[in-house]
């Protein structure tokens, strides 16, 4: 899709790639929650942000991905770096299991995205959580038949449509693909 390196206009990253975005945390976590090591979550009370869990009061979050398979780019997928609600009860599980084999056997758990995308759209949405081998986030498939990720999530995306997302977050790929 691209060719060569590019400079994206609207927040100058550079990429050789499809971009992919990513949530540094879930859209209930204050901004000014310090980011710290994961070792943090087992090791301190009240609200908590490391790299890949979050609890705020009672809620808890860890981090995943949600994927959007590319129609006509050959198992190519745009992946979001997102984070998802779970039960207390699904988080001591994973946080038991994480970076272990065993992390795969937790199966399916219900969760809740819990950043809005695209952006603007506030409300958490219903999904499942797969968990995946050691060194994958867990995988969050989208439940809700009437989201706009449902549907993108089940039949993929064409390159507009992965535009839109995009720009709906302030990168104009567009432009930089067509642009010679």
């Amino acid at each position: 899709m691209l060719t060569s390196s590019r400079q994206c206009r609207c927040c100058g990253a550079t990429f050789a790639q499809l971009l992919s975005l990513a949530c540094d945390r879930p859209d209930l976590c204050p901004e000014d929650t310090p980011q710290q090591d994961n070792s943090a979550i087992s090791g301190e009370t009240g609200d908590v942000l490391t790299d890949d869990f979050c609890r705020i009061g009672d809620l808890h979050f860890l981090r995943c991905v949600l994927a959007i398979p590319l129609i006509g780019a050959d198992d190519e997928e745009f992946v979001l770096g997102t984070w998802a609600s779970v039960s207390a009860e699904d988080f001591i599980d994973y946080l038991d299991l994480f970076d272990m084999p065993e992390t795969e056997g937790l199966g399916k758990r219900p969760a809740w995205l819990s950043n809005a995308i695209p952006p603007g759209l506030g409300e958490p949405v219903a999904g499942m959580l797969n968990m995946r081998s050691p060194g994958q986030y867990p995988e969050l498939k989208i439940s809700e038949t009437n989201h706009p990720l449902y549907p993108l999530q089940k039949n993929g995306a064409d390159l507009e449509e992965l535009f839109d997302l995009l720009y709906s977050y302030g990168h104009d790929l567009a432009s930089l693909v067509y642009d010679s």
